[in-house]
């Protein structure tokens, strides 16, 4: 079970961490602490670079993800393909399902790694 712990920036007793990852082991109450937290890391800070890090390793998760979304989206197009060809609607209408929620899932992805990159970026500047 996780332990309360105060606050890295006011001090107020919080079960919440930066980013949602006990394992980085900053406790932060609310997004406002958060921001402020941020902002004031500087380049010669610890801190700072083990966050840079875990922002790099989550970006590089999320690429490996997305890229699996568009090879699921590929192989979607190929049962179509294969569906249209053969006049099967089953495979037809797998492959589109697989196509649109593959599709939607890439794009999920490259909205967080977006995110991700720019929370990278407003950190190390």
């Amino acid at each position: 079970m996780r332990k309360a712990r105060p606050c890295a920036v006011c001090g107020e007793i919080t079960m919440r961490f930066l980013f949602r990852d006990e394992i980085l082991g900053i406790p932060l109450c609310s997004k406002k602490c958060e921001y402020e937290y941020l902002k004031k890391l500087t380049p010669d800070v610890k801190e700072q670079m083990i966050i840079v890090r875990y922002l790099d390793k989550k970006i590089e998760e999320t690429k490996k993800r997305n890229k699996i979304g568009w090879v699921a989206s590929g192989f979607g197009l190929i049962l179509i393909i294969i569906g249209f060809l053969r006049a099967d609607a089953i495979l037809f209408i797998v492959g589109n399902v697989t196509v649109i929620f593959a599709t939607l899932l890439t794009r999920h992805f490259e909205d967080k790694i977006g995110k991700l990159t720019k929370e990278r970026k407003r950190i190390v500047i």
